[in-house]
This record gives C-alpha cells, sequence and structure tokens, in this order.
C-alpha cells in the first residue's frame, strides 16, 4: 500500500472512495492474503475486516466462508475472471477478480469486485412466477374464447353439459385419445367435433366414421386400406384407409363396440405405435391422427361379456366423456327448440313459431330419441303444420299420450305432500333402477350417493332382484 502514499492526502482519499462503492471490494497481495475489505463486503459477506485480513484465501475456503476463490483463480490464469461464489450464508455473489502487475510482469495485487446476486435470483424467480401466471392467464382466456365461440354453434343451458363443454375444450388442448359415451341422438358426434376445432388440429381433417355402418367384410380395409392385388376387386393402385386419411387431424370412430376382433387388435396396435399397415402389405406407415371415439353401448359391460377387448376399452378411456340423455336435461329443451326451429325457418325460408304450451308440452316428453328425435319432430312440425303458429294440436299424438310419470290416488292423497314426495321418490328410483340396472350406476343420474339410495330402498321396500335392464 506505500505506492498510494506518494502524495500528501491521497491514502484518506482512496480509503473514503474505497469504503463509499456500493459494490463489495477485496484487495489480496501475491501470497493470496487478504490486505484490505470495505464496508460492502464487509456487509455482504457478514464478516469484520478485523477477521479476514491478512488471512490467505485457502484458509477462507477452509473455513466456509466462501465456496471457491476467484483471487487463486487469477494467478492461475494470469488474466481477469468472473465466476460466482455461495457465501457461508447461502447468499450467492458475483465476483469479479482483476490483476495488477509489477514493473517485471508478476501479479503483486489482485482486486476483486463483488455484487450480491441473491436478490437478483429472487427477482428472476418472480419474475419467472410472474410469466408461468401470465400465460396462464392467457390460456384461460384463450379457452374462455374458445367456449363463446362454441356456444354459438351448440346449446347449452343444462350445468353437467357446462361441465361436458368445458372438459371438452380442456382436453382439446392435449392429443390424448378420448372416449365419449350415452344414448343413441345425445350429441356424441357434436362434442367429437367440438374437440377437434378446439384443438391445434383444427386445420386438419375430421374423418368422422360409423363403425355399425360399414359391413364387417369391408371395415378392416376402409380403416386401414389395402396394396394393390390385396383381394379380388381391389384397387390396382391400392387404397389408403381412413387411419391416413385423417393425416394432421381428427379420425372419429362412432360406434366403436360394433368393431369386430380382429379390427380391434390392429386398432389397438395403431394406438400403441401410432403405425398401420395396409391389408396385403409389409410396409408400416407412420400416422399423425388423434382417435376420439364413442358408442352408445356400456363398453365396461361388453369386456365382461368378453364382447369388447380390455386391452382396448383401457386404451381408449384415457379420457372418458359421458352425455347424459336428454330426458336427463329438459331445461335445454325450449332452447333446443328455438335453435332447431330458427334453422328450420332458415332452410325452408318459412316464419314458423311453436306456441308455449306445444312447447311446455314437449318438454314433459321423454324422447328416447334424444336430440336427434327432437331436431327432427321440429322438422316435421314446421313441414306439416299448415299454419305459421304451431300449436298442442298439431303435436304427434304419441308425444300427447306420453303422460308424466306421477300420479295421485284419491282427492285426499293429492293434497298430502309428504305422501306425494314420498310416492314421486319412490317412481323416479325404481325407474333410474330399471334403467342403469343397479343402485352405483343410479345414484349418478339421481345426484345422490349409493349409500343413501340403498337407504331409500330399503324404506320403499323396492325390490332390486325383480328389476331388470332396459333403456329407454
Amino acid at each position: 500500500m506505500n505506492k498510494f502514499k506518494n502524495r500528501n492526502g491521497e491514502l484518506n482519499i482512496l480509503e473514503a472512495i474505497i469504503d463509499s462503492s456500493y459494490d463489495g471490494l477485496w484487495i489480496c497481495n501475491k501470497e493470496g492474503r487478504v490486505v484490505r475489505i470495505n464496508r460492502a463486503s464487509e456487509k455482504i459477506n457478514g464478516v469484520k475486516a478485523g477477521q479476514v485480513i491478512g488471512k490467505r484465501m485457502e484458509e477462507l475456503i477452509a473455513e466456509g466462508l466462501i465456496d471457491q476463490s476467484v483471487t487463486l483463480e487469477v494467478f492461475k490464469a494470469q488474466t481477469s475472471i468472473t465466476m460466482i461464489q455461495r457465501l457461508k450464508n447461502g447468499n450467492q455473489i458475483l465476483v469479479t477478480g482483476s490483476p495488477i502487475f509489477d514493473e517485471q510482469g508478476e501479479i503483486y495485487l489482485v482486486v476483486v469486485n463483488e455484487r450480491d446476486i441473491s436478490e437478483l435470483d429472487s427477482l428472476r424467480n418472480e419474475l419467472e412466477e410472474s410469466r408461468s401466471l401470465a400465460q396462464t392467464y392467457r390460456n384461460e382466456l384463450s379457452r374462455i374464447d374458445l367456449k363463446k365461440n362454441f356456444l354459438s354453434d351448440v346449446v347449452i343451458r343444462n350445468e353437467k353439459m357446462q361441465q361436458v363443454l368445458d372438459r371438452a375444450i380442456k382436453v382439446a388442448q392435449v392429443d390424448s385419445t378420448v372416449i365419449i359415451q350415452g344414448e343413441s341422438g345425445v350429441g356424441k358426434g357434436c362434442f367429437a367435433s367440438v374437440i377437434h376445432r378446439a384443438s391445434k388440429r383444427k386445420d386438419g381433417p375430421f374423418i368422422k366414421v360409423d363403425c355399425g355402418a360399414i359391413p364387417e367384410p369391408l371395415i378392416e380395409s376402409e380403416l386401414f386400406g389395402y396394396e394393390n392385388g390385396a383381394f379380388t376387386g381391389a384397387r390396382t393402385k391400392g387404397k389408403p384407409g381412413y387411419f391416413e386419411v385423417a393425416e394432421g387431424g381428427t379420425l372419429f370412430l362412432d360406434e366403436i363396440g360394433d368393431l369386430p376382433h380382429n379390427v380391434q387388435v390392429k386398432v389397438l396396435r395403431f394406438l400403441e405405435g401410432n403405425e398401420v399397415v395396409r391389408i396385403g402389405g409389409t410396409r408400416t406407415r407412420k400416422i399423425n391422427t388423434r382417435v376420439i371415439s364413442a358408442s352408445n353401448q356400456n363398453l365396461e359391460d361388453m369386456v365382461s361379456e368378453r364382447k369388447f377387448r380390455k386391452d382396448l376399452f383401457f386404451r381408449l378411456n384415457v379420457i372418458p366423456f359421458y352425455i347424459p340423455p336428454l330426458r336427463e336435461r329438459a331445461d335445454e329443451i325450449p332452447a333446443l327448440i328455438k335453435f332447431f326451429l330458427e334453422q328450420c325457418n332458415e332452410k325452408f325460408s318459412s316464419k314458423k313459431l311453436i306456441l308455449p304450451r306445444a312447447v311446455d308440452r314437449l318438454c314433459h316428453y321423454s324422447f328416447p330419441g334424444n336430440i336427434r328425435e327432437l331436431a327432427n319432430l321440429v322438422e316435421q312440425l314446421v313441414v306439416l303444420t299448415p299454419l305459421d303458429q304451431i300449436d298442442l294440436k298439431d303435436v304427434p299424438r304419441h308425444i300427447l299420450r306420453d303422460e308424466p310419470k306421477v300420479s295421485f290416488g284419491s282427492y285426499e292423497e293429492e293434497w298430502n305432500l309428504p305422501r306425494a314426495v314420498a310416492t314421486l321418490e319412490k317412481k323416479m328410483i325404481s325407474h333410474a333402477l330399471k334403467v342403469h340396472g343397479s343402485q352405483r350406476k343410479a345414484a349418478v343420474p339421481l345426484n345422490i350417493d349409493q349409500s343413501t339410495l340403498a337407504r331409500k330402498v330399503k324404506r320403499y321396500g323396492i325390490r332390486t332382484d325383480a328389476i331388470t335392464h332396459y333403456v329407454d
């Protein structure tokens, strides 16, 4: 330090400058001993100058004050070095060691500048969290926008159906295999289309295949294609199957429960490796196609009866959907009637109107054909009704005969509310058990626990052994 005393008072000025620095400063001699640290370094390292001055950097590493020394690295490299050190208190500091050479070109001092970056690291983590949160918000806003777009195409007024739509839009963002189950006509194809249109594959093809409508001898060649000369009548150049045609898009296999066992095996192989082999061919083709399947049959029961492969069912059942029948969401019927009526009026250039009492009567009909039956019925009313107003007299007789299931006994019983409630509850439970075949399954549409249902069955003396499974 004597070199700094060549002028009177310069040492005091230098001391003041060093101690006023925001960054920490260490000065080590040619032996690697500490000869000076400033106040910022004391604060950053949590030490006093007297604890480190005169000590070699190897000693400070051995004591655990620092995990490595930039000063020692400077002596090795004979040039400036920058590194990150971890202190005893767990903080991280960014250090830069700069050598000072004497007239012979030897290092006689190393000046180390250090800055605490623990706060910067914390700020970086907070920034990453903020970015992650912002991305979450963007994804949620995107999902809401998608939902608004699809609400203009589908009619949903029921809470359960809102949940189905939310789930469809969410699962559209990934390529997981989806299976949609529900009675015929509930809108399984509509939701398969929603999933495709909300996905990244929306610009690719959406191919719908009704597995039950293709003759069994042709189903394999239609799905997987065939090579030249594979069988009598085959095209000379061969033909790609639906899996290949849907490349880059979505293949919707409707009524997949109707697939023959030998075809089920090939579908399973595709789901496991995204590969197909055409009939009569040997070359494996890698296909980028997403599969959505649907069935109005209970595939679990079919697995138990060995009519459907268990391994294929598990492959299909990654993301299961269940769409309830229209009779369980009667609150949507008025909106659906309005939707189909507008479509028919536009199609036939008419201005028909369904009167409220006719709408009310339709709301009490069970619609065993679900939404498909309702759409056909509205078109029938628009076409056949001579006047612009569709009244109760225009409704088909079979719907008018389909009276509500609730009935009362004598006039006195009609005004006995507890008895009427018990009568209705017993009939609803009996009906649910008949439709669904077991207490576990019947408890779902009744919106009660299975244990609660079991107590009510016992209370009302409902004979479950006499109940046979049927579908409305």
